[in-house]
């Protein structure tokens, strides 16, 4: 884990400025990594497991051996009337038996006759069996069977947590993506701008522009300008947002302004499906598991409908050899046999207590169901939407095309005179408005197919 760590570390200082280097591409699988290896919340998802060995632990312990031991006695004026001890050990197993064995010692002046033992001390080995209340399921196989599948939950929660997580975070990085196309557009845009303005000086120098195209190249350029410095304030923004997301080892922070890099060029990789359906998607599965707990608790209430049956069978040996003699005439002369026996007559409380948990399934149920529902309208949205935004993006690519050759063409006019400043102006914002467009809707393809992945539960 340290070697893991130290290598995260190197890793992610690759990525600040220490002079005037040339930034380095941060990739999404890159900063996917490092979101899932250090951001908090993908440090609380993974604690989730650490938390499911815990509870596990805690409903095995229910079933360890315990060892008591009673010692009773009394002296008054010098005469010991009774001394009790009695060592014990008890076993809980499955199904609500319990194996029990003691070792008794008594002795005193004034036993009661019920007491008395022999002078070796009894020895006991018997076992508690639960035949009505607790037969078919009880509070430590309900806590066992409840820990295992919170053990289940807790893997698919990380999922949850980690699939919402990866969508925050695609959505920053895909935003930074944008924002930095965008800003190239007007970074070329400023220096076309210029470029003209230059040329369009020497016209007017040489006598074959008027003096007044000179003022409209420099309010193009002022324009672009201030069109420039707001895609690189929107660029700035972004990647405060993508920062926000990335973090170092030991729980610390990423100093924005010391990184220099750049996201890549390329669409970002999702993992395709062959078989899209929501089925998969972490939240809707985390009813399953709730529904699957919920019945358990269902079982143990109505485990109270049942009457209370105890039965309790022992064999008893002189000294400390419990299991000498065991036949059946000597069980016959040498046991110890106790049955508890209770019934509540109208079952008040259990019947309540029965009624709540079945309402708690079909409350989750229903519950369920919406999720399920919204999941499927989501999904369906998110495929009318693609199907839109291709068909879209088809038509936006001709439409730059042509507003190309429409500049070029504007372009070619101007140079014999033909055409003024201001239409060239105009046919450059126009293509500009549109590669914009095309930028921004590649953008939403790119965030349709992340929120596709995010329905299906495929975003780890």
């Amino acid at each position: 884990m340290s070697k893991i760590i130290v290598l995260g570390l190197l890793f992610l200082c690759s990525f600040f400025t220490v002079s005037a280097q040339q930034p380095d591409t941060l990739t999404w699988n890159q900063y996917k990594e490092i979101i899932k290896s250090y951001h908090p919340v993908a440090m609380q998802a993974n604690l989730l497991g650490s938390l499911a060995k815990a509870r596990m632990k805690q409903a095995w312990g229910n079933f360890d051996p315990k060892l008591s031991t009673n010692f009773d006695e009394k002296v008054y004026d010098g005469t010991e009337y009774y001394q009790f001890l009695t060592p014990e050990v008890k076993l809980p197993l499955w199904y609500g038996l319990e194996l029990k064995g003691n070792y008794s010692q008594a002795e005193g002046a004034f036993l009661n006759p019920e007491n008395k033992l022999p002078t070796e001390g009894l020895s006991f080995i018997g076992l508690n069996m639960t035949l009505g209340k607790g037969l078919l399921m009880d509070k430590r196989r309900a806590a066992v069977k409840q820990a295992n599948i919170f053990k289940e939950a807790s893997a698919n929660q990380q999922l949850l947590i980690i699939n919402d997580l990866i969508l925050d975070a695609g959505e920053a990085y895909l935003n930074w993506q944008n924002s930095y196309q965008i800003a190239l557009i007007y970074e070329q845009a400023l220096k076309l701008t210029e470029v003209r303005y230059d040329a369009v000086k020497q016209g007017v120098m040489g006598g074959d522009r008027p003096a007044i195209d000179t003022l409209e190249a420099l309010t193009q350029i002022q324009q672009r300008q201030i069109q420039l410095q707001q895609a690189q304030l929107d660029l700035q923004n972004s990647l405060y947002v993508l920062g926000s997301f990335m973090w170092l080892p030991q729980n610390q922070t990423v100093d924005v302004e010391k990184l220099n890099i750049l996201p890549q060029k390329r669409e970002i990789e999702t993992p395709q499906t062959l078989n899209p359906t929501i089925i998969n998607n972490p939240k809707l599965l985390s009813y399953g598991f709730k529904l699957r707990d919920l019945d358990i608790e269902r079982r143990l209430k109505a485990e109270n409908l049942r009457p209370t049956l105890d039965l309790q069978l022992g064999l008893l040996n002189a000294g400390q050899s419990a299991f000498r003699n065991i036949n059946r005439n000597y069980w016959e002369n040498n046991n110890k046999i106790g049955l508890q026996f209770s019934f509540p007559l109208t079952f008040t409380t259990a019947r309540g207590e029965l009624a709540e948990a079945k309402l708690k399934i079909r409350d989750t149920e229903y519950e369920q169901s919406l999720v399920q529902n919204d999941l499927t309208v989501k999904f369906n949205q998110n495929r009318a939407e693609a199907n839109t935004l291709q068909s879209q993006l088809v038509v936006i690519k001709q439409s730059v095309e042509a507003n190309r050759r429409l500049l070029e063409g504007e372009e070619l006019r101007f140079r014999f005179g033909d055409s003024s400043l201001f239409l060239i102006n105009a046919r450059e914002s126009k293509l500009i408005e549109t590669q914009e467009k095309l930028i921004e809707t590649e953008y939403k393809i790119r965030k349709n197919k992340l929120k596709a992945q995010w329905i299906l539960g495929g975003l780890q």
